[in-house]
This record gives structure tokens, C-alpha cells and sequence, in this order.
């Protein structure tokens, strides 16, 4: 069995997916992760037919940044029937990487390619404008 979750880890992966990239407003980030623990609770699984239809939307964002992942399974049910049953997982591996990059880190990323880039494609040459050729 995987460690628990903790709502802290959970909230900073939405804050470094969905509030970054600007679906999702940093204020509801908190709200979201509580309701998503409260569907999953203890579990890994949660089925989808708990799942309100704005729950779902949420679901589904998480699901786009990977934080969730869903799957589907077939049962058979009285008489013969097929029963496709669609349930969610939480993505702890994942949803532990991203908490655990620091905004830091990324952006020395970012700096370095930029440091890495010698002084000669920065030094633009400003002479005359040259008229383009008649035609």
C-alpha cells in the first residue's frame, strides 16, 4: 500500500498545473483538492458514478495535467448483461513530482539556456536602414 496522500502535496500539484497555466484561479485550488480527498478518502479508487457532473469537469482538468487517470472495466450482471464501469485513480507518483519541483528550479532552467547563448546573437548590429531593391 502507497502512503497517503496529504491534501498539501495535493494542493501545490494544482497550483504548479491547473492555477499556472491559467485554468484554474489560484483561490480554488484548496477547495478542489478537499474535494477531491473527500471522494477518494483513503483509497486509491473512487467510481465515477459518485461523481457529481461538476466534479466530473474537475476530474477531467486534473486528468488533462495528469494528476488523475481513469480506467474502464466490464462486469457481467444478471442475465448476461455487460456493465461498463468507468472509476478514477489518483496519480500519487505524479502528483508528488510536481509538489516536489520548486518554481526555482525551473526558471534556473529557464536562465541557463538563455546564459548558454553567446554574446554575438545578442549584439544586433544597428547601421543604416537599407532601402529593399526596385523591382
Amino acid at each position: 500500500m502507497t502512503e497517503v496522500l496529504r491534501e498539501s502535496e495535493l494542493i501545490r500539484a494544482i497550483q504548479r498545473t491547473l492555477v499556472a497555466r491559467g485554468k484554474m484561479p489560484a483561490e480554488e485550488a484548496e477547495p478542489t483538492a478537499r474535494m477531491i480527498l473527500g471522494y477518494f478518502g483513503l483509497d486509491d479508487t473512487v467510481l465515477d458514478n459518485k461523481l457529481s457532473s461538476d466534479d466530473r469537469d474537475r476530474f477531467y482538468r486534473l486528468e488533462e495535467e495528469g494528476l488523475l487517470t481513469s480506467e474502464e472495466e466490464d462486469a457481467t450482471v444478471s442475465r448476461g448483461k455487460t456493465w461498463r464501469i468507468h472509476y478514477w485513480l489518483l496519480r500519487k507518483d505524479r502528483i508528488r513530482d510536481v509538489g516536489r519541483d520548486s518554481p526555482a528550479e525551473a526558471t534556473d532552467e529557464t536562465e541557463a539556456v538563455y546564459r548558454d547563448i553567446g554574446d554575438s546573437v545578442w549584439n544586433r548590429r544597428s547601421g543604416p536602414k537599407q532601402s529593399p531593391p526596385a523591382p
